[in-house]
């Protein structure tokens, strides 16, 4: 699941936005992808909790004979982790 920002994204998608694409995409293609682009640079939020939990159950689908891929699925877990301790730290 991704979160965007829908108020900061309102105000990115303004009028005059939408004028300037208007005016310099020439075809609905150009203005669609336009408009994605603008969609896919808002930044993305998701619950950590809740992606710990889809992993760690992930996981545990496997048995200890499966220690690769339960590293790999150990190794995203710490990631995630490490990337939101990082986050938190430097607000």
């Amino acid at each position: 699941m991704r979160l965007i920002d829908a108020d900061e994204l309102k105000e990115e998608l303004s009028q005059q936005w939408f004028i300037d694409i208007l005016l310099t995409k020439t075809n609905s293609n150009d203005m669609y992808s336009a408009l994605a682009e603008k969609i896919d640079s808002q930044p993305t939020a998701y619950d950590v909790d809740k992606v710990i939990e889809y992993l760690e159950q992930l996981r545990d689908r496997f048995n200890e004979k499966d220690f690769a891929i339960r590293g790999i699925i150990e190794k995203a877990i710490e990631i995630v982790k490490a990337d939101y301790v990082n986050k938190q730290t430097n607000k």
